[in-house]
């Protein structure tokens, strides 16, 4: 399951990741001709590769996905709330659509992936690995993102509330009009990460985003949770009360 290996993330890549509208990401090479999916079985998918493959729409609600790679193919649309997957990587594939609230997942990669206007509310998805992924209008509140990865990642408009993102590290992402509200960024690491038009307020673990750049606007909307880490207590009368 070499799957990671296959992310642009030469010099190239890098140095597009520096300019100034954030990680150059390409979409995915989603093959031209796809094949139709024959569906899972009893026991759900294990220990398969699938290539080029039509999962538009597909019913994996609740099934288990093990030892799993899916490379080139369509997954917009895709059912798969409430599902199990472990060890599964997913290369040059397309999610618009797709609903995957709920999802437990356990050693999970995705490499040049999009999500546009998916569903991942709730999804468990600890020390998954993001390389190359665009992430547009997805609704991920609750998530728990503990000790990912994330490597040349944009996402734009995504619902992030309450999202535990502890541990995580970011490299090279671009947060824009993302709602972060109530977030946890404990021990987040950050480098060469830009947050845009995003909502900071009751975020916890504020010093995680230490190394990140923020817009003026964004700086504002930390300065809360920023003076509660410092131990300033804002209030207009002072100690004494009015």
């Amino acid at each position: 399951m070499s799957g990671d290996s296959a992310a642009g993330t030469g010099p190239a890549a890098a140095s597009d990741a520096r300019g100034a509208g954030g990680p150059r990401v390409p979409d995915p090479d989603v093959a031209l001709r796809l094949e139709p999916f024959a569906g899972p079985t009893a026991g759900g998918l294990v220990d398969i590769s699938l290539t080029g493959v039509d999962l538009t729409g597909a019913d994996l609600t609740g099934t288990v996905l093990d030892e799993v790679q899916v490379e080139a193919s369509s997954l917009d649309r895709l059912r798969g709330a409430g599902g199990r997957w472990r060890h599964t990587v997913l290369v040059d594939c397309r999610l618009d659509g797709a609903d995957l609230a709920n999802l437990r997942a356990e050693d999970v990669s995705l490499v040049r992936c999009a999500l546009r206007e998916a569903r991942l509310t709730g999804a468990q998805l600890p020390g998954a690995r993001l390389r190359a992924v665009r992430l547009e209008g997805v609704r991920a509140s609750l998530t728990s993102w503990r000790g990912a990865t994330f490597q040349h990642v944009v996402l734009r408009g995504c619902d992030l509330t309450e999202a535990d993102l502890t541990g995580a590290a970011l490299t090279d992402v671009l947060l824009e009009d993302c709602d972060l509200t109530g977030a946890q960024l404990s021990k987040l690491r950050c480098e060469r990460v830009h947050l845009r038009g995003c909502r900071l307020r009751g975020v916890g673990g504020v010093d995680g985003l230490r190394g990140a750049s923020v817009s003026e606007a964004d700086a504002y909307e930390l300065l809360p949770a920023l003076a509660r880490a410092a131990g300033v207590r804002i209030s207009e009368s002072g100690p004494w009360g009015r």
